[in-house]
């Protein structure tokens, strides 16, 4: 398991990478890498996991793929993405039903893994 900050993804109404369309339901992540689409992982927060789905790319970064696939620490972590712009160093995003399960209160850090 990797352990980032995470932060909310919002967006709710909006179109996500993989062409969802963001609501309160389902439970999906945003990980900065398009291989990482409609792949499942585990979260944790405290002594909560559940399941997820990834279905979009992000926060800020979209091929970050030695982070997602091979253990690297998220290139937003350095405070700047690859265009330049000054990010929160957020490694995954959570859509409001993973924030909800995992009782987020605030960006903070989770632990994730790919299952399957």
């Amino acid at each position: 398991m990797i352990t980032v900050l995470a932060t909310r993804e919002g967006l709710i109404g909006q179109k996500t990478a993989s062409g969802y369309i963001v609501d309160g339901i389902v439970p999906f992540v945003a990980l900065p890498s398009f291989k990482a689409l409609f792949k499942f992982i585990k979260i944790t927060h405290g002594n909560i996991s559940t399941l997820a789905i990834v279905l979009d790319v992000g926060p800020w970064n979209e091929h970050d793929n030695d982070y997602v696939f091979m253990g690297a620490r998220p290139m937003a972590e350095s405070g700047i993405d690859t265009r330049g712009r000054t990010t929160n160093k957020a490694g995954i995003d959570l859509s409001e039903r993973i924030w909800h399960i995992l009782q987020m209160k605030d960006n903070t850090e989770v632990s994730w893994e790919f299952i399957g």
